[in-house]
């Protein structure tokens, strides 16, 4: 059997992408199959979810058909901690870091703050959202196609009417990201700057492959399973 190296190449985003399984030190470590998988760590989704980052051009949706829905929802959920417990708080320290380096009251800078503020405002309500009923409905949807467990609710297409309320909050990212750029430092805070600008670019990264990964596996397979157990229902 092919053994993964958890070897971690010379990119911030894949070590942040294990950190999110609590490999750590993989720059230092190399795990066999059966070692990923006592850490609870599925070694053909870890392995695929690298090569994604290392280049999200190549994303095919294929490549995450094979994988339990519960196994990409555990990975949305590890992200979702992730950011709220290490991202947006590293973000947000830049930027307060940034505003106060500056001189006087930088009238770009405070609305980079305030717009940060609003951005990440709605990224925790959204990820609420998420954890409090999508998630928990789809891992409930497989159990319930697989035979394993019960749904509280007849199938109501819940995800149908998520995707309809979703908001894309990854180009909203992109604007934070735009505003900084129309900021010229002074030579004082321009390591503050660059800290700041290599932080929302990995982070607007991260985001448009979480959204590949719900957008484009999660939710189509979803949404199959709903029209399954719709399909099956007595009229």
């Amino acid at each position: 059997m092919r053994t993964p190296s958890a070897s971690v190449p010379p990119h911030e985003e894949t070590a942040q992408v294990l950190q999110r399984y609590n490999v750590t030190q993989a720059h230092n470590l190399v795990y066999t199959y059966e070692e990923l998988r006592e850490l609870g760590i599925p070694p053909e989704f870890l392995l695929a979810l690298l090569e994604l980052f290392e280049d999200p051009q190549s994303f095919k949706p294929e490549t995450f058909k094979g994988f339990p829905l519960r196994v990409i929802v555990d990975y949305l959920r590890k992200t979702h901690s992730y950011y709220l417990s290490k991202k947006l708080l590293e973000i947000e320290q830049s930027i307060h870091l940034l505003v106060n380096a500056y001189p006087g009251a930088h009238p770009l800078l405070l609305l980079l703050q305030t717009f940060y503020t609003d951005y990440k405002s709605h990224l925790i309500k959204h990820i609420e959202v998420e954890e409090r009923e999508l998630l928990p409905y789809i891992v409930q949807l497989e159990e319930l196609v697989d035979g394993n467990g019960k749904i509280h609710t007849s199938p109501m297409m819940m995800v149908q009417k998520f995707i309809h309320q979703h908001h894309d909050t990854e180009k909203d990212l992109e604007e934070v990201r735009k505003t900084i750029l129309n900021y010229s430092p002074p030579i004082s805070n321009q390591t503050l700057y660059r800290i700041l600008l290599s932080q929302l670019e990995v982070f607007e990264k991260d985001m448009a492959i979480h959204a590949l990964i719900e957008d484009e596996v999660l939710l189509p397979r979803a949404l199959e399973i709903e029209k399954k157990l719709r399909d099956v229902q007595p009229h």
